[in-house]
């Protein structure tokens, strides 16, 4: 089994301070570095490697993670089964966008000043899973998080077809039973958009935009495939990124899919 280190403080801040941006060492080691930044408390011996070819990094000392003590209360599954509707179809894109599947733990990440966002996905989360978050922000910046303990609920959202891991790696795709039904691709969509999505105004063309960034090639094609099913001409600004232009369909997005990110935006 691939060992694991104990993230610091000073680790964390050597990686800010490298030089680099989050984005520009994602692309380099193929595997989401924000991860590292904001999310995780551990860091793999194989990914820890590939850091320390671009980044001069304290040491860190090796950790043993107790899968059995970390199940906590979850030794009396209280996780509901997990159906296909639209409530988990956004439930999914939410956490292909900035959520993270383990072995025994699911983690969604936020900015912490997102406090009606950060409640929506908990109500959410309940109402699909059964299943009440924690959450938690790190001490000095924005980043927050919601989080549960749960083997069972990891191993049904597998089920529903989430990967455990890196999603860069790994290419995580939004599961086929989605990709079979407008509404469901809708929601799934919603939830891509409102974490690794925005909705701007470009001050050139004073024009609203909606725009969608990943490092995850596989996601980017299946985000293409489902918005073109659902009539939205997202077209490539960039590797990374799709945009919608057109005026018309803009409004028609923000009209139909309901992004939260899109409270407030006059079209």
């Amino acid at each position: 089994m691939n060992k694991r280190y104990k993230i610091t403080k000073e680790f964390r801040e050597a990686i800010k301070n490298s030089g680099l941006s989050i984005n520009e060492l994602s692309k380099k080691l193929n595997f989401e570095v924000k991860n590292i930044t904001s999310r995780n408390d551990t860091i793999r011996e194989d990914n820890l490697e590939k850091l320390k070819q671009y980044i001069n990094l304290p040491t860190i000392k090796e950790t043993k993670i107790n899968y059995i003590k970390n199940l906590g209360y979850t030794f009396i599954d209280r996780s509901k089964k997990l159906r296909e509707n639209k409530f988990l179809a956004e439930l999914i894109g939410i956490v292909l966008g900035d959520g993270n599947l383990c072995r025994n733990r699911i983690h969604i990440s936020f900015d912490k000043r997102a406090k009606h966002y950060i409640d929506y996905v908990s109500k959410l989360f309940y109402r699909v899973t059964g299943i009440k978050l924690k959450y938690n922000q790190i001490a000095g910046t924005n980043q927050s998080y919601l989080y549960c303990y749960n083997q069972n609920l990891s191993e049904n959202f597998v089920k529903c077809g989430l990967q455990r891991g890196d999603k860069i790696v790994n290419q995580a795709r939004i599961p086929l039973w989605v990709m079979k039904k407008k509404e469901y691709m809708s929601k799934t969509i919603r939830g891509l958009i409102d974490t690794d999505g925005c909705i701007y105004k470009c001050k050139r063309e004073k024009q609203i935009y909606v725009k969608f960034t990943n490092f995850n090639n596989s996601l980017l094609k299946d985000f293409k495939t489902c918005t073109n099913l659902l009539g939205y001409s997202f077209a490539k600004s960039n590797k990374h990124n799709l945009c919608l232009y057109r005026k018309q369909e803009v409004v028609r997005f923000i009209k139909y899919i309901q992004p939260c990110k899109a409270i407030g935006v006059v079209v």
